[in-house]
């Protein structure tokens, strides 16, 4: 927990990633209903587990604040000032990557939102951010969509690889 100016840990902002976690449970849960079994099995077995990580940092804060250790502010989440435009265009990033990778696949997406993620966190050398961008996204297609045949969106890179493989 982040501590304070007076000595108190906020603990708050610290409830904010384990409440978008089980909320990601929760649509994780009901995102699976319609697969095989098998595959509903795993996603049972990751969600709860997940869901129990969730419940074991939210009673383990409730503690702390029960105790006086903590305290229920999230003024923490909001410093150093200086970081918020970076954390602003995360947020922005992911949310245009959700939006957008029906219609730019996997492959592209990534290589997208990795260019632009890096480059939010101020990233400048070409070199860097082409490279971290470009095996991101070579890895997660090789991994992902060539190997496990996941039911990822394709948009024209699968495409294009998959015409240049069967022609």
């Amino acid at each position: 927990m982040a501590e304070r100016k007076d000595g108190v840990a906020s603990a708050g902002a610290d409830l904010v990633i384990p409440l978008l976690a089980l909320a990601f449970a929760i649509y994780f849960f009901f995102s699976i209903r319609d697969l095989v079994w098998e595959a509903k099995a795993n996603g049972v077995i990751i969600g709860t587990l997940l869901v129990a990580l969730v419940v074991a940092q939210l009673v383990r804060t409730g503690l702390a604040i029960a105790r006086g250790q903590a305290g229920r502010s999230a003024d923490t989440l909001w410093q150093p000032r200086e970081a918020m435009g970076k954390r602003i265009g995360m947020v922005v990033v992911t949310i245009l990557f959700i939006v957008t990778i029906p219609w730019l696949g996997l492959t592209l997406g990534l290589l997208m939102g990795m260019l632009a993620s890096l480059w939010a966190m101020g990233v400048r050398k070409p070199l860097v951010l082409a490279g971290i961008s470009v095996t991101v996204a070579a890895s997660s297609y090789l991994l992902f969509i060539a190997a496990l045949d996941s039911a990822f969106p394709h948009g024209p890179v699968e495409g294009l690889i998959t015409w240049l493989v069967h022609r």
